[in-house]
This record gives structure tokens, C-alpha cells and sequence, in this order.
């Protein structure tokens, strides 16, 4: 491509709806990939069931993504209070 022309149109030329929903999309990746980072550093027996729950929300996304947000953020939530409720060594 020639210089001076950007691979995406400027901001101001973008659909306001469309840069919501791609601002929602990078937000739900962000928050998933947390919760994959925390996850990982659960003992195993537990990890693996957060991990299933996880792949659930994931598949979600491809149907609904709002509510697959929301069942993120109170997998989040949990993820914090069990986090709060561990023993430290």
C-alpha cells in the first residue's frame, strides 16, 4: 500500500455503533484472558473445573456475547473472593 494511506479509515470516519461493539469485543478478550491468568495459578483440582466453566464462556461468545459477559464478570468475582479466601504459605 502507498504511504500516506492508512490500512483503516480515521477514527473519524468510523460508525460509532461499530467502534462500541469492537471496543466491547477487546474489553470481553482482556477479561477472558485475566481469568485464563488466574486460573492457571489455582491448585489443579480446582483449575480445571474454572477452566471448563471458561471454554463454556467462550463458546457463549459465538451466541451471546452479552450474556457471556456477564456469566465472565461473576466468574471474575468468584475468582476474586476464592482468591481473598486462600490460605497463604
Amino acid at each position: 500500500m502507498a504511504a500516506g494511506h492508512p490500512v483503516e479509515p480515521p477514527e473519524a470516519e468510523e460508525d460509532p455503533e461499530s467502534a462500541a461493539e469492537r471496543e466491547f469485543y477487546r474489553d470481553l478478550a482482556k477479561r477472558l484472558k485475566e481469568a485464563h491468568r488466574q486460573a492457571n495459578s489455582l491448585p489443579e483440582t480446582v483449575r480445571i473445573q474454572v477452566i471448563r466453566r471458561l471454554l463454556m464462556v467462550t463458546e457463549r461468545v459465538k451466541r451471546d456475547p452479552v450474556q457471556a459477559s456477564e456469566r465472565l464478570d461473576r466468574m471474575l468475582a468468584e475468582l476474586a473472593e476464592a482468591a481473598k479466601e486462600a490460605p497463604t504459605r
